[in-house]
């Protein structure tokens, strides 16, 4: 056990010494903004975007354990990422200890570092978003739930309550990690398992009644919640869109795990298709305990992200460290392999995903988080420095809050679409001779558009216009139309 531990500490002082260098200093995206909302001006979960502080469903926990991190770092952004960087470290270290449950402490700690330096799972380290910690809850509460199981009733109920309170900081944890909970006290007879339904619900209520009274009251809070459920099912849910929301969310996903398992996706596809072959075989499927405690693990939350919605690619977190115990089990019942090849093939599978993200210019690496500072800094002085906030409007999409965060004395309008149908609106500008526009995505097809260096390789399109003109949006473009207004 000492030498597990000194190997844990090891994992989680490089972790740690590896994500220092590279912290984001702006914050990373639209949540983040309100989870700095929520540390700076009080926690308060709404459905309305301008009182979001965050949005529903609140993650009350990890709003607190940032506010702690405040009180050291004196900034809302450093704090967030603080948390990451530690949760990121954690989870590696943890993710060691439990795969000892299945392989070697060497196989352990191989895929621990594999984790630990998978390009997806730095990003997330780095930047002002919950992920890291998601994973890291995944990881403690699926070992809390295998030591439970088969132990006494006390321990099922223990690790019950502590699932409820955990979901204080993700509370899609519920819905992740839930039939995995089931497979626990599955074993208990009927009145126990009631009892452990107890459990969870009162560990929920740890955080749900402050969050309740923090947003104005239990009926006002599950309102917001529901809003929040129904928007994302009626906009990105296969149920809603059909086939075309089954393969955005289906790409999304398998890009993401490609992006956090790297060279271990190759371990993992040969395991499943030698089971797979196996099970043909014998015109049978028999799952070994621990095969049902990962498939619970993991599948879920595939589902989940697959059928109905996967808002950014850190979601994966919640399952990628299932997915790196099963490659711990597929490298550990491979055929041996000389010494040198094994070598190569560790070094390959914890160094060749750290290149990348040190070194390619890819969506996920350490360029693109110097990149998103740097453009996001250079956008926002450049505004302030040359762009009167009484004669300008700002237009942005997906970094609207952002704009609203560091360029609060700006107006500043939302551009934003339905990702599976057309859009089409109309607004009369207010009374400004000039539309600033922040997002780069965003195309102009007035002729009067300039586009203005604010930095190397950072422009905005600056468009001159008459007071009160209208404004034509149009998915990913705009324009200023001749038309008259019309209401719609």
């Amino acid at each position: 056990m000492r030498r597990s531990a000194l190997i844990a500490a090891a994992i989680f002082a490089l972790t740690l010494a590896t994500r220092v260098p590279f912290a984001s200093s702006q914050l990373w995206a639209w949540d983040s903004v309100l989870y700095a909302r929520a540390l700076e001006d009080g926690f308060h979960v709404d459905y309305v975007t301008a009182s979001q502080r965050p949005h529903p469903p609140g993650y009350l926990l990890y709003v607190g354990i940032a506010g702690v991190a405040r009180q050291f770092t004196n900034e809302s952004n450093s704090a967030l990422v603080l948390v990451s960087i530690i949760a990121g470290a954690l989870a590696a270290a943890a993710l060691f200890l439990f795969s000892r449950r299945f392989v070697s402490d060497r196989g352990a700690a191989f895929v621990a570092l594999g984790f630990a330096l998978s390009p997806l799972v730095w990003q997330y380290s780095e930047v002002a978003y919950p992920y890291t910690l998601l994973g890291l809850l995944s990881v403690l509460l699926a070992a809390g739930f295998a030591h439970a199981r088969g132990r006494s009733r006390m321990t099922m109920l223990i690790a019950s309550a502590a699932f409820g309170v955990a979901a204080g900081f993700r509370q899609d944890l519920l819905l992740i990690l839930g039939p995995l909970w089931l497979w626990m006290v599955w074993q208990l007879p009927w009145r126990g398992r009631a009892v452990a339904t107890g459990m969870v619900l009162l560990g929920c209520l740890a955080w749900l009644i402050p969050t309740a009274v923090l947003s104005g009251g239990v009926a006002a809070y599950f309102a917001a919640v529901i809003q929040q459920t129904d928007f994302v099912r009626a906009t990105h849910s296969v149920q809603a869109q059909g086939l075309p929301a089954l393969g955005t969310n289906l790409a999304a996903t398998v890009s993401a795990i490609g992006w956090g398992l790297g060279l271990f996706t190759v371990p993992v596809v040969a395991l499943l298709l030698a089971r797979g072959y196996r099970a043909l075989r014998a015109r049978a499927v028999a799952l070994h305990e621990r095969e049902v405690m990962l498939i619970a693990w993991i599948v879920p939350g595939l589902l989940l992200y697959i059928s109905l919605h996967i808002g950014d690619s850190g979601y994966v977190l919640s399952i990628l460290p299932g997915l790196y115990v099963v490659a711990a089990v597929a490298i550990d019942r491979a055929p041996a392999l000389p010494q040198r090849a094994r070598r190569l093939a560790f070094a390959a599978g914890v160094l060749v995903p750290a290149f990348v993200f040190l070194t390619s210019p890819g969506p996920v690496s350490a360029a693109t988080i110097a990149r998103h500072d740097s453009e996001l800094a250079s956008r926002v002085r450049y505004v302030r420095e040359h762009y009167d906030k009484d004669d300008t409007l700002l237009l942005a999409r997906e970094d609207f809050l952002l704009v609203r965060y560091y360029l609060p004395e700006y107006r500043t309008w939302f551009h934003g679409r339905d990702p599976y149908r057309s859009n089409f609106r109309r607004k009369r500008a207010p009374q400004v001779t000039a539309i600033v526009v922040f997002t780069p995505g965003l195309k102009a097809t007035s002729r009067d558009a300039l586009h203005v260096r604010a930095a190397k390789d950072v422009e905005l399109v600056y468009l001159p216009i008459e007071p009160g003109s209208i404004v034509e949006l149009h998915d990913d473009s705009y324009t200023v139309s001749e038309l008259p207004y019309r209401r719609y």
